[in-house]
């Protein structure tokens, strides 16, 4: 009996501890994905090698807006490749030109300047940090087999923790009897 009782407890506790752990995994992928948006950043994914070696393919970019005319060249922003697509870039300045309202910028990896210059409506921000590879992992996370996956582990760690609780009332329930009608 007190071995069974071990027993039990055991697997409610390595059920529970299962459980904890998918769940907290969950909200450390979503965090960095959610959070930032609550601070007003814009999150984009690097899908070429332009800005190579210091923003990889695949990087998260954490964008906040700024004033344009603030820019300064070493500052690397995000901006709409032109004012009727929703297609955005991410480049360094090179130069900004304020009387014409405009920025030079160019990709690291790039030979030289970009060929047009980016006008100041069409900046959507500064990038103020990345991660690199996350990107991906956003992406990933938003298609329709990533929805799906992490509802799969939500609703295993659900199922863990009933299982966990009905062991805790099987014992419980074990522990309370009679004695004297074990006998």
């Amino acid at each position: 009996m007190v071995l069974y009782y071990g027993r039990e407890c055991m697997k409610s506790r390595l059920l529970n501890a299962i459980a904890t752990l998918l769940i907290c995994g969950l909200v450390i992928l979503a965090l960095p994905l959610t959070v930032p948006r609550l601070f007003g950043y814009q999150i984009f994914e690097i899908l070429t090698t332009s800005m190579t070696p210091v923003l990889p393919v695949g990087s998260a970019i954490y964008v906040k807006a700024c004033d344009p005319a603030q820019l300064e060249p070493g500052d690397i922003i995000t901006y709409k490749l032109s004012s009727r697509t929703g297609l955005v870039e991410t480049h360094r300045v090179v130069e900004n030109d304020t009387a014409s309202q405009e920025l030079v910028t160019k990709g690291d990896a790039n030979a030289q300047a970009d060929v047009y210059p980016v006008g100041y409506d069409r900046v959507i921000g500064r990038v103020e940090y990345s991660i690199p590879y996350w990107g991906r992992m956003a992406t990933a996370l938003r298609q329709p087999s990533g929805i799906a996956i992490c509802a799969a582990i939500f609703a295993l760690a659900l199922v863990l923790w009933t299982v966990a609780d009905r062991g805790k009332s099987k014992r419980g329930n074990t522990a309370r009897q009679d004695p004297a009608k074990k006998a």
